[in-house]
């Protein structure tokens, strides 16, 4: 099923997350899979059959990881690990992407495939001080808990998800005030009583001053809250906390105050929505409070239910930290800005076509360089999507391009305004032919009226 997953694009039975390489995967004893699938199956062992008792209802101990680095693959189940050959790979018609992950099916279940060669995995791995397989455990569980989470859920959703575009310091701060206070109040239980009663009053803050975004944040806020509690609880255990002993399991948890150091990528509504459910859950855990099945049956966020009750206690913010958003995010602006404001003027520019390209035709893992929004575009803004598409007519490859995405009649699509008279987009009957910088490919279109202006939805 095509649909903007919480977790990234999930296409074509592809799931993708944002943020990987595009050089070259090489092969070294550090990305060797042999070791890596070994150390990921003491993982999948450990951690899967217990997934229903840490979110109800899920279930991981049927799904695969397949990971390969060019020359070689392996299938790691809950069960072992086996050695696959290019013609098994083949007879299940399974590509190692070129880089990234992708989502697909094994023998019926619903599988990971990766290239552990990625150097993005191994970047990761460094900066968080991990090792290559809890890096690529970690990606396959988010995967797969978001690919659980979506079944059966139609595409799309009536709000927007995205953080406002040119992006503002106050309701970032506002956040990143409540991240703290919240990831605080867990790791030291003698000041919770307090931090949460500050938490409780920038979330109020928050939902008063911006109640726009905490109306579109909602349902980004329960899935990746949800997911990125699943994913602190399951990457603890993976390196040996009792799931049942809270002390335990709170020395596993990785999360760092906002404050010690800034990262940029915690400073939108999809950065902050995964920490700050997960902390939230943890909270309730040791509460002894239930509340998943509250977030799955939708409605409520773990951070609206964690602090549900709680009266505020008013605190000043911090300068250090506003000022250290301030300079991160005047950076994000400068690189946003050369890439949006051409896209939204192209959009508004009636006399451009609109390329529609079904999110579902996408081949392997989409870069999506983050999710924005604006008052002026009534689709969700791409800073900077990097993929390939694959038409019965053609391909279509994006390499940080920015587009626009969203539903149209129901289906989720890709929307990129395009020029006819440009020097390099070619049209011919119903051949269309890119060869601009972000974008290349040729494929047939099919024209169809959208809202008094044409469009071309790739075939």
């Amino acid at each position: 099923m095509a649909a903007l997953a919480f977790g990234g694009l999930a296409v074509s039975v592809a799931a993708g997350c944002a943020g990987h390489s595009e050089k070259a995967a090489t092969v070294s004893k550090a990305t060797a899979v042999a070791p890596v699938s070994d150390e990921m199956h003491r993982y999948v062992a450990k951690v899967w059959p217990d997934a229903g008792r840490i979110w109800p209802g899920a279930v991981l101990k049927d799904r695969r990881i397949i990971i390969g680095d060019g020359r070689t693959a392996r299938l790691i189940t809950v069960e072992g690990v086996k050695n696959l050959s290019p013609a098994d790979l083949a007879g299940h018609k399974v590509t190692i992407p070129a880089s990234g992950s992708l989502y697909t099916t094994w023998d019926g279940h619903p599988a990971v495939v990766i290239n552990s060669a990625d150097p993005s995995y191994a970047d990761e791995a460094k900066g968080e001080h991990a090792s290559l397989s809890e890096i690529l455990f970690g990606a396959a569980n988010d995967e797969l808990f978001h690919s659980w989470q979506q079944r059966g859920r139609p595409p799309g959703g009536r709000e927007l998800r995205g953080t406002e575009y040119p992006l503002a310091v106050t309701p970032r701060l506002y956040r990143a005030m409540l991240y703290d206070d919240v990831l605080a109040a867990y790791h030291d239980p003698d000041q919770k009583r307090q931090r949460l009663a500050n938490a409780s009053y920038w979330y109020a803050r928050w939902q008063k001053e911006y109640p726009d975004e905490a109306r579109r944040a909602a349902a980004t806020d329960a899935a990746e809250g949800a997911a990125g509690y699943f994913d602190a609880v399951t990457a603890a255990m993976a390196q040996g906390a009792d799931r049942k002993d809270r002390d335990d399991l709170r020395k596993h948890i990785a999360y760092q105050p906002l404050d010690q150091g800034i990262d940029p990528r915690q400073l939108t509504v999809d950065g902050e929505a995964a920490p700050l459910g997960a902390i939230a859950g943890l909270l309730m855990d040791e509460n002894k409070k239930p509340w998943q099945k509250q977030v799955a049956q939708g409605g409520q966020t773990p951070l609206g239910l964690l602090l549900q009750g709680v009266a505020p206690a008013v605190e000043q913010p911090s300068d250090d930290l506003r000022q250290a958003i301030q300079d991160a995010l005047a950076k994000q602006n400068s690189d946003l800005i050369p890439r949006f404001n051409p896209l939204v003027r192209a959009y508004n520019n009636n006399g451009d076509a609109l390329l529609l390209v079904p999110l579902d035709t996408a081949t392997g893992d989409l870069e999506t360089g983050g999710y924005y929004t604006t008052k002026d575009v009534p689709y969700a803004m791409l800073a900077r999507l990097t993929g390939t598409f694959q038409f019965p007519t053609g391909t279509l490859r994006a390499k940080e391009a920015s587009v626009l995405t969203g539903a149209v009649g129901g289906r989720q699509y890709v929307i990129v305004p395009l020029d006819p008279e440009h020097k390099k987009t070619h049209l011919s009957a119903d051949r269309l032919r890119l060869e601009t910088k972000r974008l290349v490919g040729t494929f047939r279109v099919k024209t169809q009226k959208l809202k008094g202006r044409e469009g071309l939805i790739a075939q």
